[in-house]
């Protein structure tokens, strides 16, 4: 601890501390405008100055100065209190008195600032500057007339969001806020607008719709991506007026705009049922008691595994609990599963098969009176796990790896707050990132190694890398304990290096300072996301990550850890709590019973028209017809299921195919927590009225009592109890903390696993197809709504490379008609380099056109581009 006084009065304080931190924790008040906690000091308007000694003859900057043992502050003097007088009379010299209809007035920080420090009059003139105000970007109004150049808003969006979207231009007193262009072109995240201390950027959803004062703030976590994000949602009079990060300050573009799909026109709001081949309204009682009648004719004619359940990666851990139990204990069967089986559970299925399945020793229950949302149970001293949650990352941990390899994934548009960690691992400077991707991303800027390889060469890739860090280290000992390295040598033995470098299209050299790069780190991770799982061999290529992670990881060094992207909100929760044909809760093999076919396997055994196949379906959620390859396939199976009962909150393609739809409720209409892909528990707290839809778990709870199953729960805290007493791996677990705990030590050990080194991309066609994410998007979730999201992208575009667009004599917004050997659609076309020449890139979440109209079992696939 540093040892030092301020205004006489005696602190101690850690290390590496401001000046102005050490006051802000001991409640002594120094004025700031420029500085944010969330940010590095800026030091630009020197509002915060003291005086110090030892130290300079001069006022300094509090919160760009580090504490020193025995250092002497003084924060209050008259000189000092009129030096700040003076320096926010400049600032306030030409800033634009709208306060009466600026959206910052009541949280604005000038104006706290101006009271505090006593500024009644501004007696200096200048030369009165041009307002320049920007009413044309979308979802940012700018105004610059306001703006006090403190600099947080380039700082956030530089140094954390990575996006370098907005600058300062001129110098001095003509300085001003710029983006180069207008209107606004970035990433539209939002974040510099509510770290802006003034009403310089503002949020257009919120303009003019209430005073700051008048919402009631709910905190929960976000129900986009699997990022895990928390905020607090302002309402009003039943609708939400903004989102906002009171912590971190930073949110996506459909975390902070997306909030608007809970008012979509196209909402469910009744129960409906299908009639004479038409739906119409019905109450709840009349739809519940059809599908529970229907249930039990299905059951009596073809017995309990006649009905087939599909959980959801949307709805909370709760309602996801519930479902696998009115399967297991209500049905007595396993005959479910979750759409995770086309991304996210091929890395879970590829990491047990290298580090086992979860087990954890020494967890015990706790105390009788536990907080709401808190694991009842709690880690003895000597408690120890193992399997692959023990290598799975946290968030927060990200940041200390001393190099991370990317492979096949865009960061940002996958899981922002994976990119943030970037950015901020980027500030350490033996930090390393290494990009390996067939096309360029954000991320590519800020990579100390890229490795741009062929479409679908990723096996290849990885074997290389194993392949030259054996070669270059032949007494290499994988820091984890493992067995099977002989038996993966041998595996990959007939792989020569020419074949590597000729099937990736990477030199050697790269793929050597890459391996060179691995086997140096302390605490390497290794990210992938959903974009790789959902190729044909995306288990495989896991598998292969699995591997490489076992050779070269550190699980004991904080930040060396795997990051497989669990894409929605809940899609690692909805594994988790036991939505799996073959595993309950804690991913506990099933036992007792057989387990049940998977979701892939139901489909084949519905195109064989094999007895065994379902003859009811109860989907959670999920537009299988959106989101599972062949589209066409996939209709023509699910049509040959005499009865389908869909919960969603909007008339989706599955769901017009059903015969009885339950709407649910969504984001803030609801209770409940998620899991986010690094295992945080988030906490959904309920801040609007449902107005005629049921939550989830409600819904399952009222249809398992009409079929006499003992499913009668109070609420979703009663449910996440239960829930939580059965996860051992959950032990220790509260809202914003992750699972494993770290009270339980980690006891990794793996396997080797050998895997298939070869390129799966069959066919001719000239163009290779890459299926994948928007930034702005979250599956289709927030397509529903024309604000927010939509209104920065609102269509599908066909990303094309422009060297291949002259050779089309394409232009730009041009319409592309593109054939597959499944499917054909038309689409207009954006032209980028970031696509290599030979590969396009189209976004899944729209319905128009349907991306999986293209696709056989695999996002990637070979194509024909003609004009339409």
């Amino acid at each position: 601890m540093v040892n030092l006084t301020i205004d006489g009065r005696a602190i101690q304080a850690k290390p590496g501390s401001t000046i102005l931190e050490v006051a802000k924790e001991n409640g002594i008040f120094i004025p700031y405008l420029c500085y944010h906690p969330a940010l590095k000091p800026i030091g630009s308007c020197r509002i915060c100055v003291v005086d110090v000694k030892p130290g300079p003859p001069r006022p300094i900057p509090a919160c760009a100065t580090y504490i020193t043992e025995g250092m002497e502050v003084v924060t209050d003097t008259p000189k000092l209190a009129a030096l700040r007088q003076e320096l926010m009379k400049l600032v306030l010299i030409n800033h634009a008195l709208e306060c009466p209809i600026c959206d910052k007035g009541g949280e604005c920080e000038l104006q706290d600032l101006t009271h505090a420090l006593s500024v009644s009059t501004v007696d200096l003139d200048a030369v009165k500057l041009p307002p320049n105000p920007d009413y044309v970007s979308r979802m940012v109004e700018r105004h610059p007339d306001r703006c006090v150049t403190c600099g947080r808003c380039v700082k956030i969006c530089r140094d954390r969001v990575g996006a370098m979207a907005i600058n300062f231009t001129l110098r001095g007193y003509f300085t001003e806020l710029a983006s180069g262009a207008q209107p606004l072109d970035c990433e539209f995240c939002g974040s510099c607008i509510d770290i802006c201390p003034v009403g310089a950027l503002i949020n257009k959803q919120f303009k003019y719709r209430a005073r700051a004062w008048e919402g009631a703030k709910t905190e929960m976590a976000c129900s986009f991506c699997g990022g895990g994000c928390t905020y607090q949602a302002h309402t009003k009079n039943g609708r939400i007026l903004r989102v906002v990060n009171e912590d971190s300050v930073l949110l996506c573009g459909r975390g902070r705009f997306g909030w608007p799909v809970v008012e979509a026109d196209d909402r469910l709001k009744t129960p409906l049922i299908r009639d004479n081949g038409k739906f119409r309204e019905a109450s709840w009682d009349e739809a519940l008691d059809l599908v529970a009648a229907k249930f039990k004719e299905t059951m009596e004619a073809g017995g309990a595994k006649a009905v087939y359940g599909v959980g959801s990666p949307r709805a909370t851990n709760e309602a996801n609990y519930i479902f696998q139990k009115f399967f297991r204990e209500g049905l007595a069967t396993n005959q479910l599963d979750n759409p995770g089986r086309y991304n996210y559970v091929r890395a879970i299925k590829a990491m047990a098969e290298v580090f086992g399945t979860p087990k954890v020793e020494g967890v015990e229950a706790g105390g009788a009176l536990v907080p709401a949302y808190n694991s009842p149970l709690v880690v003895k001293e000597g408690g120890q796990g193992s399997g692959f949650p023990f290598v799975l990352g946290k968030l927060a941990d990200l940041s200390k790896a001393d190099l991370v390899l990317v492979v096949g994934t865009d960061v940002t548009p996958e899981l922002p707050p994976l990119g943030w960690k970037l950015m901020e691992a980027k500030e350490n400077a033996n930090f390393r990132l290494v990009l390996a991707n067939l096309r360029k991303t954000k991320f590519d800027r800020y990579a100390d190694l890229s490795l741009r390889y062929k479409p679908g060469s990723e096996r290849v890739l990885i074997a290389g890398l194993i392949k030259f860090i054996l070669a270059e280290n032949p007494d290499w000992t994988p820091a984890i304990q493992a067995t099977g390295l002989d038996e993966l040598k041998e595996s990959l033995k007939k792989l020569t290096t020419k074949e590597i470098t000729t099937k990736t299209g990477v030199e050697d050299a790269a793929l050597k300072e890459a391996a060179a790069l691995l086997a140096q780190a302390q605490a390497p991770a290794i990210v992938f996301g959903a974009e790789l799982l959902s190729q044909d061999k995306g288990q495989q290529t896991a598998l292969a990550l699995a591997d490489l992670f076992l050779l070269v990881g550190k699980p004991d060094s904080p930040g060396s850890a795997m990051y497989p992207v669990a894409e929605k909100n809940n899609s690692r929760g909805v594994s988790e709590v036991g939505v799996l044909p073959d595993m309950g809760p804690g991913y506990v093999p099933v036992e007792g019973s057989d387990p049940g076919p998977t979701l892939e396997e139901v489909l084949d055994l519905l195109e064989k028209d094999d007895p065994a196949s379902p003859k009811a379906l109860y989907l959670l959620g999920g537009d299988l017809l959106r989101w599972l390859p062949n589209r066409s396939r996939v209709k023509k199976l699910l049509k040959k299921v005499p009865f389908i009962v869909v919960q969603d909150a909007f008339l989706t393609d599955t769901a017009q195919l059903a015969q009885v739809i339950l709407p649910v409720a969504v984001h803030a209409e609801q209770e409940g927590t998620f899991i986010s892909s690094t295992g945080q528990l988030g906490l959904l707290n309920q801040a609007l009225p449902t107005n005629g839809v049921r939550p989830d778990w409600q819904i399952i709870s009222q249809l398992g009592v009409k079929l006499g199953f003992a499913l009668k729960y109070v609420n979703p805290k009663e449910i996440f109890r239960e829930l939580a007493r059965k996860m051992p791996l959950w032990a220790g677990l509260a809202p914003k903390l992750s699972a494993p705990c770290p009270a339980i030590k980690a006891a990794v050990t793996g396997k080797f696993a050998p895997f298939e080194a070869d390129i799966s991309l069959p066919g001719r066609r000239p163009y290779t197809l890459i299926i994948g994410k928007s930034l702005q998007h979250s599956g289709s979730f927030t397509t529903h709504h024309p604000g927010g999201p939509m209104s920065v992208t609102g269509k599908a575009l066909l990303t094309v490379n422009p060297e291949d667009a002259r050779s089309l004599g394409l232009a730009a917004g041009e319409v592309v008609k593109v054939i597959s050997s499944h499917g054909e659609i038309t689409v207009p076309v954006d032209l980028s380099a970031e696509v290599p020449a030979g590969v396009v890139f189209l976004p899944e979440h729209f319905a128009a056109p349907a991306a999986n109209d293209l696709t056989l079992n695999s996002n990637l696939m070979r194509v024909t581009i003609q004009k339409g």
